[in-house]
C-alpha cells in the first residue's frame, strides 16, 4: 500500500511531495526499509532509503529535469551533510539523482537515474 502511494505521487508529479522529515515522528516503513525526507538549515535529501538490516541508506535527489547539471547533486556530495547522515542512519551506500533523462554515472561517483524506468522496475 505504501509502497502503491509512493508510486503514485512520483508518476503524478515525478517528485515525492509527502515524505516524513528526520524526527522523533514515525516514518514509512515497507520491505525493511525507511523512507523519508531529510531536512538541513540550508537545503534537503528529497528522499532517503535506510536500509534497517544492513544499517546503510541511500541519499537521493529527485528532478524534474531531462538534462544533468551538477547543481543537482550538490547536497549529496557536501561533506557536512553526509557526515550529519551516516552518524544517524549508518554508512552512505549510493547517492542518486533521479530525473528523465537517460542513466549514467557522473565523475563524482552520483548515479543519475531515469525516474520512469525506475518507477516500472519497482
Amino acid at each position: 500500500r505504501i509502497l502503491e502511494n509512493v508510486r503514485g505521487r512520483m508518476l503524478e508529479e515525478i517528485v515525492l511531495l509527502e515524505t516524513m522529515a528526520a524526527n522523533p515522528k514515525p516514518r514509512d516503513i515497507f520491505e525493511g526499509r525507511e523512507v523519508f525526507k531529510l531536512m538541513f538549515e540550508s537545503g534537503e535529501f528529497d528522499m532517503v532509503v535506510r536500509d534497517l538490516e544492513a544499517g546503510t541508506c541511500e541519499i537521493c535527489e529527485i528532478k524534474h529535469s531531462k538534462e544533468a547539471v551538477d547543481e543537482q547533486f550538490r547536497h549529496l556530495v557536501d561533506t557536512d551533510k553526509c557526515a550529519q547522515v551516516e552518524r544517524l542512519f549508518g554508512r552512505i551506500s549510493s547517492r542518486k539523482v533521479y530525473y528523465r533523462g537517460p542513466d549514467f554515472i557522473h565523475p563524482s561517483g552520483v548515479e543519475y537515474l531515469n525516474v520512469e524506468k525506475y518507477l516500472k522496475n519497482l
